[in-house]
């Protein structure tokens, strides 16, 4: 009898269900529909060997046809539920779900099975057998042939529509598996001695399993748990279907500043074990030392935390605490999108617990629109410099300025750096910021205005991650030729804390912009670590005391002893010093008494826009 390419495809298809079924496994609609349709996909197989056994016993040797006649028609019901399945297995996860015409085509495609299973099992068939030729015809099997094509090219009209929806892998394994099952039923359609459809379908499901629905691809290979990636499958699952969880999440901290291998290793472990002894819910490897387990009930997720917490609390021979993140209910947050951010923002706190709530939610939706505030001026040019000057004390003049971003709103309202620096840094907006603001001071400069009433030089604040890697100080190099700056009139202000991030790269850009022309400033000296190494080795020309600094000087006696003890130190290195937040007259008096060469500060002015700023030195500097 011609089954040997069915019994091999099912023995293939016997192979991949015992491994994925004996797989530790999310439970993803995905997964469920690829579980449906292997055992559809088996049976199918059952019975296609059985219609072949039965077909040749009823023509050879005179077995009852009527049970012939119901094993090839459930073989061809069956061969439909597999296309049917496909088209499923496609449609769930890239239709839109909640789009009228969506629904409309997945109840109509429903529908269609439905009529289409009703209609097979009411027409008749026929079958024959003629030595290897062995096959079944007549309306019903019409029909099936007829509604098997409609379901595959559906399937595949669907993958390509949404092609650059899904990532590439998972568009060859549908492709392939489609295509390969559309073309063995096009070359049995031809050959009916061919049988390869069965086996066709179960080579289509070892491409499902090998490139989409492999269990052990979402495993951490050291400790057995749920990887980063399977956790935002299995969010975004969650949140598509609608479906609420709850999540606890548990990060170690070392208290050591070095943590051997083997006591990082043995601190992971253990943490392992005790997420896995907590029950049957899935459990996660977040990053090294970052762990979380999902839950469907919120009360059971407080308990097994507190379970958690009470076993960490009796460890006492490792140098490290927990610190936990609770989130009872994930529908608080409107997707994956926001309850990711909501994880990246929060694992950080430093609370021992914190339970996520409204307020927090909220607080990270400020947060969010803070970031499309600053995209949206970046778009349409709303990033405004304001300028605010520096006294030059020994030439009783403001021949400096500092240059501070704004935003202002379609409102015309302005909006102050402290409400988006932070959000920029932190989403890394703060690079096309501070490239937007040196081009606008490029811009100004190259007017000649500010220089006509005695403007000298305009200081900007980098951040360490406005230096490009690839081609350091570009950006700055770029702007100066354009508007045809002269190098010395700009002086970079950079931070202890950029300074010390990436020290290399930031000593290897200041060499660069040395060479041609460009000064450097320390910036906010004191609220860093304030590290004597930072202004003994920096290139710097200025150290700008910040305000907090300065103001302490005139509340604290040990402040104000370091304080006058670094400007003796400085002013023998041939620096500068600018004071920043001077206020009144009696705070100017005592800078100036104490040797600063510059005072930056609300008593002579705030940052005020370009046009008041020109107004400003023409009335205090008079025309150069």
């Amino acid at each position: 009898m011609n089954i040997e390419l069915q019994c091999c495809a099912l023995f293939i298809i016997f192979t991949i269900a015992v491994m994925f079924f004996r797989e530790k496994r999310l439970d993803l609609m995905n997964r469920k529909l690829f579980q449906c349709a292997i055992c559809a996909c088996f049976s199918c197989l059952i019975f296609d060997i059985l219609s072949i056994v039965f077909i040749n016993m009823s023509v050879h040797r005179g077995f009852n046809s009527d049970i012939t006649r119901i094993v090839c028609k459930l073989y061809i019901m069956l061969l439909v539920l597999q296309g049917y399945l496909g088209y499923v297995y496609a449609s769930t996860s890239l239709l839109p779900r909640d789009e009228t015409w969506a629904k409309i085509a997945r109840a109509s495609f429903h529908g269609i099975f439905g009529l289409g299973e009703v209609l097979m099992l009411l027409l008749p068939i026929g079958f024959t057998a003629s030595g290897r030729m062995v096959y079944s015809f007549g309306p019903s099997t019409s029909v099936a042939y007829a509604l098997s094509a409609v379901y595959i090219l559906t399937t595949i009209i669907i993958t390509m529509v949404y092609r650059l929806k899904m990532p590439g892998r998972r568009f060859i394994a549908m492709l392939l598996w489609q295509g390969i099952w559309l073309l063995a039923a096009v070359v049995q359609f031809i050959e009916p001695e061919l049988l390869l459809v069965g086996f066709a379908s179960s080579f289509g499901m070892v491409i499902l399993y090998i490139q989409l629905e492999n269990p052990s691809e979402f495993l951490d290979g050291s400790t057995g748990l749920f990887t980063t990636n399977a956790l935002s499958v299995y969010v975004h699952d969650k949140y598509r279907f609608g479906k609420s969880f709850s999540m606890f999440t548990a990060k170690i901290h070392y208290l050591t500043t070095y943590v051997d291998y083997n006591t990082e290793q043995n601190a992971v472990m253990r943490t392992a074990r005790a997420l896995v002894k907590l029950g049957p819910e899935p459990a996660f490897r977040i990053d090294d030392d970052t762990f979380c387990v999902l839950y469907d009930d919120k009360n059971r997720m407080f308990e097994r935390a507190a379970n958690i917490k009470m076993q960490k609390d009796n460890v006492t021979d490792l140098p490290a605490k927990g610190t936990y993140l609770l989130i009872p209910d994930s529908l608080i947050m409107n997707g994956p999108d926001e309850f990711f951010r909501f994880l990246h923002t929060y694992l950080e706190c430093e609370q021992e617990i914190l339970v996520a709530n409204e307020d927090l939610v909220q607080e990270l939706r400020a947060q969010s629109n803070i970031r499309e505030m600053i995209d949206d001026a970046l778009k349409n040019d709303r990033v405004e410099v304001f300028y605010q000057p520096f006294y030059n004390v020994k030439k009783d003049c403001f021949d400096e300025a500092e240059a501070l971003v704004r935003i202002r709103l379609e409102s015309g309202e302005i909006v102050p750096p402290g409400r988006f620096i932070p959000i920029a840094e932190e989403t890394g907006q703060i690079i096309p910021l501070g490239i937007r603001v040196f081009e606008k001071v490029c811009l100004f400069l190259s007017k000649g205005e500010a220089e006509k009433y005695g403007l000298k030089q305009v200081h900007i604040n980098v951040s360490a991650a406005q230096f490009d890697y690839e081609n350091p100080a570009g950006f700055v190099t770029r702007y100066i030729e354009k508007y045809h700056i002269n190098p010395r009139r700009i002086n970079l202000e950079i931070t202890e804390t950029a300074a010390a991030q990436s020290r290399e790269i930031m000593l290897r850009n200041m060499t660069r912009l040395l060479e041609r022309g460009v000064t450097f400033s320390l910036d906010d000296f004191g609220t860093g670590r304030s590290n004597i190494d930072y202004f003994v080795n920096m290139p710097v020309q200025n150290i700008k005391f910040d305000y907090t600094f300065t103001r302490e000087f005139f509340n604290n006696d040990k402040i104000k002893h370091v304080l006058i003890g670094l400007m003796d130190i400085l002013h023998k290195m041939d620096m500068g010093v600018v004071a920043e937040g001077i206020e009144t007259e009696e705070h100017v008096k005592v800078m100036k008494d104490m040797g600063v060469e510059f005072i930056q500060g609300f008593y002579y002015s705030k940052p005020i826009p370009e046009d008041g700023f020109l107004t400003y030195l023409r009335d205090n500097n008079g025309e150069s």
